[in-house]
């Protein structure tokens, strides 16, 4: 059984490339505040909605995204959100990994010509689309590319937990309310 749902950002499609001018300068912010460059595998270091905060497009993508992870949840329960922006070159595009949460999701921004890859199932990216879904077994991913590109394929990765009173070092987390 299939257990994820695709949504579209009205307001990234509305802003597209205000969105991707937005991206580029957000992953300049993060090189300059962190020695790595690796905005993606320093995801448990910040959130990128506060690395762009007063940000008016990411404050409207945010309270998007807040909307459909509830209506993704069904119910009004304490959540917190973990978000990082991917930046990749074609040579650094993501090979098979997981996410050991309760709830994982992406945004695509500019995701140029690919497909996310899960074990029983694949995402053909567009802009502006959301995934939302399980996190955990089985939901194992990798992006592949279909066409050859140039520049940065962007897009935003997020963890949801629900789990209370858990322990965590990750700074990334903050209460989705």
């Amino acid at each position: 059984m299939i257990m994820y749902k695709l949504f579209q950002s009205k307001t990234i499609q509305n802003n597209y490339s205000h969105f991707i001018e937005d991206c580029y300068f957000a992953q300049d912010k993060f090189n300059s505040i962190f020695e790595s460059s690796d905005s993606t595998w320093n995801y448990h270091r910040y959130n990128v909605f506060s690395l762009t905060s007063t940000n008016m497009l990411f404050y409207k993508l945010f309270k998007e995204l807040k909307y459909h992870i509830r209506s993704y949840i069904g119910d009004d329960r304490p959540l917190w959100i973990q978000s990082w922006l991917n930046f990749h070159s074609p040579e650094q595009i993501l090979k098979k990994h997981g996410h050991d949460w309760p709830y994982h999701g992406y945004i695509s921004i500019d995701p140029k010509d690919t497909t996310t890859v899960f074990e029983q199932f694949e995402i053909q990216n567009i802009p502006g689309q959301i995934y939302m879904g399980p996190g955990g077994e089985g939901y194992n991913h990798y992006v592949r590319i279909d066409k050859p590109y140039e520049g940065k394929r962007i897009t935003i990765g997020f963890d949801v937990e629900d789990r209370k009173n858990t322990s965590s070092s990750n700074l990334g987390l903050i209460p989705l309310i």
